[in-house]
């Protein structure tokens, strides 16, 4: 089915200072529907008045409006309103509609459907206007979701007013006209209210008419017409595209009869709707729904066929003795900024890193309210410029926010935006960031240790263990930066010594990395000392920022010799006395001890535990210079296993002597 054309009555002028409400509706705006269902559901179960019989029209017509309020005439009963809820709004939209609180007067009433998920109801009275006492008005109290203060309320009001052209009909809608009047004036100044319904109203010359837009002393109650339309009798030709009774000669119901041709159903706003600031109703898109003005005194069936189709046409016919009527309504001008910016991980020294927040004007891009005006202040440990500044209607600006990174820690706060937002002044953007500290290559977890030794000792050929060493990012946590280890390079030793398996790139946080090297004696010179330099390259993880970090090196020694424990004969005597790393570590069944003595003299090993206590002693005797080596089985002084853990090996010399090893012991 085709959309609902644009259409504008010929005599709307649209002045140099009002051509934008001629435009299309925002997407944003909320749309009214208000018709006169025509005694829904009806006294009778079956024939045209059945509402099972009808809803399916309404379906067809409310289909493709896109509404999100539906006000209504002629509602008899609370089971009218459940089953236009159910049968008809969602039917077509499952689940998205809901009904304003009904009240059954002494005649046929008003009721409200609405979309939750658009407006939010806040109150609702039905009160009489007159002494007549005919039929209830109902007042419904609105906003929008989007909006959380007063400011944000509108009105909107349903009435249907006494009937027919007798002398005595048009006195009483004076007297209901007047009584609406009086109630209204009394709301506060600047209230938005829309007054819809069936007025039953046959000139813009009628005293009802008059009274309604006539300037009282109190004003705060004065509505006008949208449609401008003439205050001439509106049952003529020339306003053909302003009717909304009846849309057929013969009826199916029995119902008001005569073709398209008087003007009862109309959207009267109070005069804040067209003051320029926040709310407007946009006259632009007040249309009858599918008159187009050329079904004078006709069915809206006959020829030619509506914009909307021949079945919207007949669903037209079939529905009501009335054309619905919808208009729609702008917002007030509202600011929004980007919520949060997450300047995620970078590294100490970076250049300062710059996202974007986004100021907006989330009003439609009319003309109608003043630019957004703001300032920004934004939190320690983040910049922004300040302002002021101002967007235009609709329109957004971005503005650049950067993290200070000269020293490492978690950057959180809130950027301000203050604006002249009516509902919501003050908005603000969660920032976020962290600034590590530079990865840190070691040997040790807790200790600074770039460089050290993995000596195999003294073997014969062939019988040198492989030894472990580890590399730790030292004293990582979540403010420091991965170690990346790029690559692995071993200089010396006749290309004897190797990484098993070969070095693969990898990153390094809590958990060190563990790395093992063999050497490889075939055919090596006997009573020979082999040494080489193994290094390692790294940097930090890939952030902004990041930096090479310095090299591991670690010195590898190995001699062969024919067997025995002591290598004394071929190679030179050791340079200083020092405790070597065990192998294997961590032990599990044995782990040799190594060291070297410079010169000849007093030696004792010792194993401690982490209190300091000694576990077992290794070695109490005079030696020559040399480098020794012994293995130790994992056992205490009195022969038993030694519990899992940490344990410190400790060398003391006659001379003063003393150095330590870790070795931890695994079971």
């Amino acid at each position: 089915m085709a959309p609902e054309p644009d259409r504008t009555p010929a005599w709307c002028v649209c002045l140099a200072t009002a051509v934008l409400l001629c435009a299309a509706a925002p997407a944003h705006a909320l749309r009214i529907v208000n018709y006169n269902i025509l005694n829904y559901p009806s006294l009778s179960s079956t024939g045209a008045l059945n509402a099972n019989t009808r809803n399916p029209y309404f379906r067809t017509l409310l289909q493709p409006l896109g509404a999100d309020l539906v006000v209504v005439q002629e509602m008899q009963s609370q089971a009218g309103v459940d089953l236009f809820l159910s049968g008809v709004l969602n039917t077509l939209e499952p689940g998205q509609w809901a009904a304003a609180p009904f009240t059954d007067g002494s005649d046929t009433d008003n009721a409200l459907f609405y979309k939750p998920s658009r407006v939010q109801l806040l109150g609702v009275r039905h009160f009489y206007v007159s002494v007549d006492l005919t039929r209830l008005v109902a007042e419904y109290r609105l906003r929008p979701v989007e909006y959380a203060s007063d400011a944000a309320e509108f009105r909107l009001l349903s009435l249907h007013l006494k009937s027919s052209t007798g002398s005595s009909n048009v006195a009483q809608r004076l007297r209901e006209a007047t009584g609406l009047r009086d109630t209204m004036n009394a709301y506060p100044a600047g209230t938005h209210a829309i007054v819809a319904g069936d007025y039953n109203i046959y000139s813009g010359a009628e005293a009802a008419f008059v009274k309604l837009l006539e300037a009282q002393a109190d004003d705060d109650g004065r509505l006008y017409d949208p449609l401008n339309a003439p205050a001439i009798t509106w049952n003529t030709a020339s306003l053909a595209a302003i009717h909304t009774q009846s849309p057929c000669n013969t009826c199916p119901g029995g119902w008001a009869t005569g073709g398209v041709d008087d003007r009862f159903d109309m959207f009267l706003p109070t005069q804040a709707w067209r003051d320029g600031q926040r709310y407007e109703l946009l006259a632009a898109t007040y249309k009858p729904v599918g008159n187009d003005g050329l079904h004078y005194n006709l069915n809206m069936t006959d020829a030619p066929t509506i914009p909307e189709g021949a079945a919207y046409a007949a669903a037209l016919v079939n529905s009501s003795d009335h054309l619905p009527i919808r208009v729609d309504l702008q917002l007030p001008a509202r600011g929004s900024v980007t919520p949060a910016l997450a300047f995620g991980r970078v590294i100490v020294g970076a250049a300062a890193p710059s996202l974007e927040v986004t100021v907006a004007d989330a009003s439609a891009p009319l003309d109608v309210l003043d630019a957004l005006d703001y300032t920004l202040a934004a939190p320690s440990g983040f910049a922004v410029a300040s302002g002021p500044f101002n967007v235009a209607e609709g329109a957004s600006a971005q503005h650049a926010v950067t993290m200070d990174t000269a020293t490492p820690g978690v950057r959180a706060g809130d950027l301000v935006t203050t604006s002249d937002d009516p509902d919501q002044p003050t908005r603000t953007t969660a920032l976020s960031g962290t600034v590590l500290r530079h990865a840190e290559a070691s040997l040790d977890s807790l200790l600074a240790q770039s460089s050290g030794t993995l000596d195999f000792g003294s073997a014969a050929a062939g019988e040198h263990p492989a030894l472990a060493f580890r590399v730790h990012d030292r004293g990582f946590d979540a403010l420091q930066a991965l170690l990346r280890l790029t690559g692995a390079a071993i200089a010396g030793g006749e290309a004897r010594f190797a990484l098993a398996p070969p070095f693969e790139p990898g990153s390094i946080g809590t958990v060190g990395r563990t790395y093992t090297v063999t050497f490889d004696g075939a055919g090596a010179t006997p009573d020979s000392l082999y040494e080489a330099t193994l290094t390692l390259t790294g940097a930090d993880e890939a952030l902004p920022g990041a930096a090479p970090v310095a090299d591991v090196t670690l010195l590898l020694r190995a001699t062969v010799e024919d067997g025995g424990t002591v290598a004394v004969g071929g190679a030179a005597p050791p340079v200083a006395t020092r405790l070597l790393a065990p192998a294997p570590n961590p032990l599990r069944e044995a782990s040799t001890i190594r060291f070297e003595l410079a010169r000849e003299e007093a030696v004792s090993l010792d194993v401690l535990d982490l209190a300091g206590r000694r576990v077992a002693t290794l070695l109490d005797a005079p030696l020559a210079a040399g480098r020794y080596h012994l293995s130790w089985s994992g056992r205490d002084a009195a022969g038993r296993p030694a519990g899992a853990g940490l344990y410190f090996v400790r060398m003391t010399t006659a001379s003063g002597t003393t150095a330590t090893a870790r070795l931890a012991v695994v079971r």
